[in-house]
């Protein structure tokens, strides 16, 4: 398809950026093509979980010397990654890992010391989860296994995605819609795609096999379709809320800016949005032209982590948000030391962890 056909398609689908949860199904609903011919969600959450293992092994394979980056890989070209996540969108996500953590470390983001350290370990069995809810020692108390997801396919995904088979540049920092598609206002808080609610699906059975005792949700909406096709089981178990703290960055970028919670709330009435105080996107409009700083996204996510995460009473939570939000959160929020934790998450994919707080103070 030719790029002026592709952004006839584009623009067309976007003019539904905040469809009601109803138009939602019928007008992005996924081709049964995108699972490869599996015929029923056990199989294509097969083919998904080999696909996303194997592209999240390269990524996190990705290293950074001091001297150079490069990138290193073990799969092969004929891998079979399934249909799922593109060449494309494998390869953005490991330069992604790159230039996104050189950056951190150039701001100096990576070496601050708060008052709480907050430690993050991979959950090695089910077990982990058990014996955090269970002891009663005051370790204990500050450990919680969070289900990390982010988001599946957007708009605003698609079109990057677009750009960068064409090879062209995109500076994020722009405000020129000729080179930063995602500044355009028809991006306003996009939706998935037809291909994303399909990453969304194929992870249904791996969150299934969780046990959170709690959903949060950023409010941008493809975070909210996302929780709803991947955690669709846990909608009678367990509260769903939603919360400003999870949200990707602000500022510039339309992809980010979020409908008024009057209109989301509408569409998604289970879902308390009580925790976020204005109906209209305050925080997004208060960075202007420009976008959220690292340093001040960390402290905003240091603060979420802090006063809301881990005062919540539940043990085991899933939190659907955002990849360049989850990057910094588990780079220069949190002590992590697994590579495989730490490097950009593909669409739709899902990591755990066990998250324990350490007041530095002793107390």
């Amino acid at each position: 398809m030719c790029l002026s056909s592709r952004i006839i398609v584009l623009s067309i689908a976007a003019t539904a950026v905040a469809p009601s949860r109803t138009i939602t199904t019928s007008a992005f609903s996924p081709l049964k093509t995108h699972i490869m011919g599996a015929t029923n969600r056990s199989a294509a959450t097969s083919v998904s979980t080999t696909a996303v293992a194997s592209a999240a092994k390269e990524i996190c394979e990705t290293t950074t010397t001091q001297d150079k980056a490069e990138v290193s890989s073990t799969a092969s070209n004929g891998d079979n990654r399934s249909s799922l996540w593109s060449d494309v969108a494998i390869n953005a996500a490991k330069q992604f890992t790159i230039t996104q953590r050189q950056k951190l470390k150039d701001l100096g983001a990576l070496d601050v010391e708060r008052p709480v350290r907050i430690v993050g370990e991979p959950v090695i069995h089910k077990y982990d989860a058990a014996d955090s809810k269970s002891s009663t020692s005051s370790s204990a108390s500050n450990t919680k296994i969070i289900h990390f997801q982010r988001h599946g396919q957007g708009y605003h995904n698609l079109i990057c995605d677009m750009w960068r088979e064409l090879d062209r540049p995109i500076d994020f920092d722009s405000s020129d819609p000729n080179l930063n598609p995602v500044v355009r206002p028809e991006f306003l808080d996009p939706p998935l795609t037809a291909l994303g609610m399909q990453q969304c699906r194929s992870q249904r059975d791996l969150c299934n096999g969780l046990a959170p005792e709690l959903v949060i949700v950023s409010p941008m909406l493809r975070c909210i379709q996302t929780a709803k096709l991947s955690f669709r089981d846990f909608d009678d178990s367990a509260p769903w809320v939603s919360h400003e703290g999870c949200r990707e960055e602000l500022g510039l970028l339309m992809g980010n800016k979020r409908r008024p919670i009057t209109e989301i709330r509408e569409d998604y009435p289970e879902i308390d949005f009580s925790d976020i105080v204005h109906d209209a996107d305050v925080l997004w409009d208060e960075y202007g032209d420009r976008r959220e700083t690292l340093l001040e996204k960390s402290e905003r996510i240091y603060e979420f982590l802090i006063e809301y995460v881990r005062q919540r009473p539940e043990k085991e939570i899933a939190i659907v948000c955002h990849s360049a939000y989850l990057f910094t959160l588990l780079n220069a929020v949190m002590d992590i030391e697994d590579e495989g934790l730490r490097s950009w998450f593909l669409t739709s994919e899902v990591r755990s962890l066990q998250m324990t707080f350490i007041d530095r103070s002793g107390k």
